[in-house]
């Protein structure tokens, strides 16, 4: 029975070399699992977290600018993923989520994400609080995987540089409104750079 298995497969593969590369690629991506690094497949679900040390301007009311931190997650539960453009994509609006939008293209290989974008609002924090998230980078290496998880890292204090889009707005329902937040950046070159920046995209398989 095994010698029959081996003969049957090495037929396959023979018709595979005789048919040319793509047939072959195909086919060791079914067997191993295909996608890139460790066999990852199509994405199902991603997250994505950063903390990036900034400067924020804030209403001359209440100051006017201050060092501080720009961060929050994006999270989806699920979303598509197209495996001819390598690119991923969720909303998960409801709730106290709105605007939401969360894009990741991965390299030819799917060795590193070549391009990300992300955005949402979420409402009623501590009850009466609005943040706005929006940021847009390129090129964030492979790091590792964990379980069916894999994860793209880019921190230090060069963390910041791959960003080329930033925006950040905070209100109230008492103060500010999203059109003059009390406290806001509008530009990736409010960024400081710090050793504890860090930017993680976890993409689910």
């Amino acid at each position: 029975m095994h010698k029959r298995l081996f003969i049957v497969g090495m037929i396959v593969v023979a018709v595979a070399m005789l048919s040319g590369c793509d047939l072959l690629d195909q086919l060791i991506g079914a067997i191993t699992g295909g996608g890139g690094p460790g066999g990852a497949g199509s994405v199902v679900s991603g997250r994505m977290t950063f903390h990036l040390a900034a400067t924020v301007s804030q209403d001359p009311r209440y100051g006017s600018a201050y060092p501080g931190i720009v961060g929050t997650d994006f999270r989806s539960s699920d979303g598509s993923y197209d495996p001819v453009t390598r690119t991923f994509t969720a909303t998960w609006d409801g709730g106290d989520f709105s605007n939401t939008y969360f894009e990741v293209r991965l390299n030819d290989t799917e060795e590193y994400i070549e391009y990300f974008y992300a955005r949402q609002t979420q409402s009623n924090i501590w009850g009466a609080w609005t943040y706005m998230h929006e940021i847009r980078g390129y090129n964030i290496l492979y790091s590792y995987a964990e379980g069916n998880s894999r994860y793209f890292i880019v921190d230090g204090s060069d963390a910041h540089v791959i960003v080329d889009l930033l925006v950040y707005k905070a209100w109230s329902t008492s103060l500010g409104s999203a059109q003059n937040p009390t406290d806001w950046v509008s530009s990736p070159g409010a960024l400081t750079g710090e050793t504890g920046d860090i930017i993680t995209i976890r993409l689910d398989y």
